[in-house]
């Protein structure tokens, strides 16, 4: 039986492999792989993760990195029915650890035995893990018969209560959004999609999921630090046809390419960005240019990656008068947005309110965590089914009538730090935690290459703590987009009488 737009991805993807079995599905720096190898190693996978007793709703941790042994490691977790755990490898072994717990994983995925001896050891914990590296599976038994609505994977998003948020998603979710954005990006198996965003992004899996499930190739870069320019040659001779790239990236490519004009590679068909706000004036002059089209796109963990998307008409881009924000455009098939007042009432065209998401795009909730999960996740008023839920997601937006949904900032303390969603009290509780800070207050502040945390610290009297110092003790346990770019140590932090932080008697801080 053909699938359909409801069939959860993994089995859509083994529907691919038996469909075209020879046509290449992975290309990496490390080899390729057709959809018929990659289907026998993921069932291996998945044998040896049943094995050791990994099932639907286990999380199971996927540590490995880009390229061949990620996407055998992710699929043959789905294929045990288990959900993977996308963490960022390069973490403190301290982050690691709190991830693990929260998640509740005690099974693994890794390339062979040294690489699974040191998971063990740097977190702390006893995993049954599956290799990567095998070619077959001993049996014929089948991937897992996935049930809808069944936990597809668990992924952390920074949290104002001083603790990471596992975002928990679901396959049916995770399905919709997937059929979606094969459609939107109207992809077929002829596309080679660039494989760029980094393992800990549910970019990553924007990029490779509708394009296997479209029966094309996801073709990984070694090495995504590269430059634009840097880029193009692998795009030649990859023959990349799509690529979806953080905004900031895309901008300075647009850049460089007005400083420097030259054509693109001739398969380059579609540019998609997304992870921050981007720029008009941006999107003018690569337009004026002549380059592919352009696709900016918004979304969340929480609403499964991506929600809404821009593309402007001709006439409209140049309506645009000036470097305004690339609106955030319109919902995706299967999402509602609502911009509500601060009673949940729909605000009046042109006027500023919240943006909450609804429809088959919103993930299940925060694993383990109810109480977070109903105070972000409530009921839906609008629906047209009881017992539909909207998601609360802290951005202020409006819609002129008739026009797309353009962003206007934060209703809360969370920022963007170098296309991570920071909320700035987790980064307060992790400078806290030093044992000579008695105080602390973090703030977003703009740098000539996007927005900077800066921290300012009263430490205990006496204290020999360095800026310096702290800075490393943070690095040592928390990812590097968490920690300030540059600390302040203070006596005391200015209060008014009434106890509240005294912002404008902050001294200025040194930026790097």
């Amino acid at each position: 039986m053909s699938p359909t737009e409801t069939t959860p991805v993994p089995l859509r993807i083994a529907h691919r492999a038996a469909l075209t079995p020879e046509a290449t599905a992975v290309r990496a720096p490390e080899g390729e792989l057709t959809y018929r190898q990659f289907d026998r190693r993921a069932r291996a996978v998945a044998e040896e993760l049943r094995a050791a007793g990994a099932g639907p709703e286990d999380t199971v941790l996927l540590g490995v990195r880009r390229g061949v042994h990620w996407a055998v490691g992710l699929l043959g977790i789905w294929y045990a029915g288990a959900a993977p755990l996308l963490v960022d490898l390069d973490a403190p072994d301290e982050r690691l650890r709190t991830l693990l717990r929260a998640a509740g994983t005690r099974h693994a995925v890794a390339p062979d035995t040294r690489a699974a001896a040191m998971l063990q050891r740097r977190t702390g914990s006893e995993l049954f893990w599956a290799s990567t590296t095998t070619a077959a599976p001993t049996s014929a038994a089948p991937p897992a018969d996935i049930a809808p609505g069944s936990l597809a994977y668990v992924l952390f998003t920074s949290g104002s209560t001083g603790q990471p948020k596992p975002v928990a998603v679901g396959h049916t979710g995770l399905a919709a959004q997937v059929a979606t954005l094969a459609e939107r990006y109207a992809l077929t198996d002829q596309d080679a999609v660039l494989q760029f965003a980094a393992p800990a992004f549910d970019v990553s899996l924007e990029e490779a999921l509708p394009t296997w499930c479209a029966g094309g190739a996801a073709v990984f870069v070694k090495d995504n630090v590269l430059s634009p320019a840097e880029l193009e040659p692998f795009l030649a001779a990859e023959r990349i046809s799509v690529v979806n790239l953080p905004t900031p990236y895309w901008s300075q490519w647009a850049k460089d390419l007005e400083r420097a004009p030259r054509p693109l590679p001739s398969a380059l068909r579609r540019v998609v960005i997304g992870s921050d706000a981007g720029r008009t004036a941006d999107l003018t002059r690569w337009t004026t240019a002549g380059h592919p089209p352009v696709i900016s796109c918004y979304g969340l963990t929480e609403s499964t990656i991506t929600a809404t998307s821009y593309e402007p008409a001709p006439a409209e881009l140049a309506g645009f008068t000036g470097d305004e924000l690339i609106p955030l455009g319109e919902p995706l098939a299967g999402v509602r947005a609502y911009v509500l007042d601060e009673e949940l009432r729909e605000a009046p065209p042109g006027a500023a309110g919240e943006l909450y998401l609804a429809g088959s795009c919103l993930a299940r909730g925060y694993h383990g965590r109810p109480g977070l999960t109903s105070e972000r996740f409530v009921a839906d008023p609008f629906a047209d089914a009881p017992g539909e839920r909207m998601y609360r997601t802290g951005d202020r937006v409006t819609r002129a009538p008739g026009g797309p949904l353009v962003f206007l900032g934060r209703a809360d303390d969370q920022v963007k730090i170098r296309g991570h969603r920071v909320e700035l009290k987790e980064v307060e509780a992790a400078v806290a935690a030093h044992p000579d800070v008695v105080d602390v207050v973090v703030r977003a502040v703009a740098a000539a290459d996007g927005p900077q945390l800066a921290a300012w610290a009263a430490v205990t009297v006496g204290s020999p703590l360095t800026p310096d110092e702290l800075r490393r003790h943070l690095l040592a346990t928390t990812p590097g987009y968490l920690v300030p770019a540059v600390v302040t140590l203070m006596e005391r932090l200015p209060r008014t009488p009434g106890g509240k932080l005294d912002p404008r008697a902050l001294p200025a801080p040194a930026l790097r």
